[in-house]
């Protein structure tokens, strides 16, 4: 029966061997925290959009983002709702204001979505259904996912409650006809709907006929992409026309690809890799170190390096192992507690989980090879 050496130096020395699995723990939630923060960047990017009603997209050629998106004239969508393949058109509003807290007075940014109540803008039954609360400009509805920095009766969030509440937006009185579920994105950390007329009362400068997004619906049956390149054709150059795939694209691309956020995160991967190889290698090489008698001995004996690897890179897999579980289950307990309280989408998944158990194991073993290089370029007679 062969022993099995690599356990065996692991638990010769706890104090060490307990060391290194903190480390490897350590680095492992710094890993799933980061990529877990990718993935609600990603989330969030599109998560109104993923809500709203449409098939194809028409919006300003200066779109910048969602809470920037700029406006193109009205008369562009009876262009679109005459078009072949075109089921429907409904006109979206959306701009950032300030919500004023009725509790305690303060100012915070919130955005604002207006909807036409004849004309379904979003997916989300519970939105289409409350709309028709909308009966006055004065109206509006609240996201019960908005944070409670925004005032609501209840300290664990809006709802019934704050029916009938009358608050401040934009320096407009407005009141609250009801509540949904959304959730407002990268944005802002809450969001209100209301009529168009509504939206336009609270944002001066802005009439009805400045639209941010027209949605389309098409006909059953008919191509996405060849109904948005119609559109294209038809409409003056002030629009840009995309189908929902090409508007999701674009938007986690901007998020993660031309804003720090993604190379933030990015780079938070990498210096967590770089934390937890240079932890193991520090202790395998110690241990390495203190065993270089016996290695000279196996060397001596006739073991060829690729078996004496096999030694110090098994030592390095079973500490891969053993901090990943702990690291595992600190993430799942963080990405509880920062969902709660940061309010934002972060789910761990079993894709996310393979990934990271990949990348500990190659950090383990780099760091056992790494520790090894001494044994490899010695003489045994010079190891004693």
């Amino acid at each position: 029966m062969k022993t099995p050496l690599a356990w065996r130096n692991l638990v010769h020395n706890k104090v060490r061997t307990a060391v290194a699995v903190a480390g490897v723990a350590f680095a492992v939630v710094l890993i799933f925290m980061q990529l877990g923060f990718r993935g609600s960047v990603m989330a969030t990017a599109t998560l109104i959009y993923d809500a709203l009603e449409f098939d194809v997209l028409i919006r300003s050629a200066e779109y910048l983002h969602f809470a920037d998106a700029r406006t193109f004239p009205q008369s562009r969508l009876p262009v679109a709702a005459s078009a072949p393949g075109v089921a429907g058109v409904a006109p979206f509003y959306v701009q950032l204001n300030e919500w004023r807290n009725p509790q305690t007075g303060t100012r915070r940014g919130i955005l604002v979505m207006g909807v036409s109540p004849g004309r379904p803008a979003f997916r989300l039954g519970e939105v289409r259904r409350k709309a028709r609360r909308l009966t006055s400009p004065e109206f509006v509805l609240i996201d019960r996912k908005s944070r409670r920095e925004f005032g609501p009766r209840d300290p664990a969030g809006f709802g019934d409650a704050d029916v009938g509440v009358r608050g401040d937006l934009g320096g407009t009185a407005v009141q609250i006809a009801g509540h949904f579920a959304l959730g407002a994105g990268l944005a802002a950390d809450g969001s209100v709907v209301a009529s168009d007329r509504g939206f336009a009362r609270v944002t001066p400068g802005r009439t009805v006929e400045d639209l941010t997004f027209g949605l389309v619906r098409i006909e059953d049956g008919a191509n996405p992409e060849a109904v948005a390149a119609r559109l294209a054709a038809i409409l003056p150059g002030d629009v840009e026309v995309l189908t929902r795939d090409e508007v999701e694209a674009r938007e986690i691309d901007r998020w993660l690809n031309e804003t720090p956020i993604g190379l933030i995160f990015r780079m938070g991967v990498v210096i967590a890799l770089i934390v937890g190889v240079a932890i193991v290698y520090q202790v395998l090489s110690s241990d390495v170190t203190a065993h270089l008698g016996e290695y000279a001995t196996l060397k001596a004996m006739g073991y060829p390096d690729r078996k004496l690897s096999g030694v110090v890179v098994g030592q390095a897999l079973i500490l891969a192992l053993l901090g990943f579980v702990p690291g595992l289950v600190a993430s799942l307990l963080l990405y509880e507690m920062t969902s709660y309280f940061a309010n934002i989408p972060i789910e761990m998944t079993w894709t996310r989980v393979g990934g990271v158990l990949l990348l500990t194991i190659l950090m383990c073993a780099a760091s056992g090879v790494a520790a090894l290089r001494k044994v490899w370029v010695a003489d045994p007679a010079e190891l004693f």
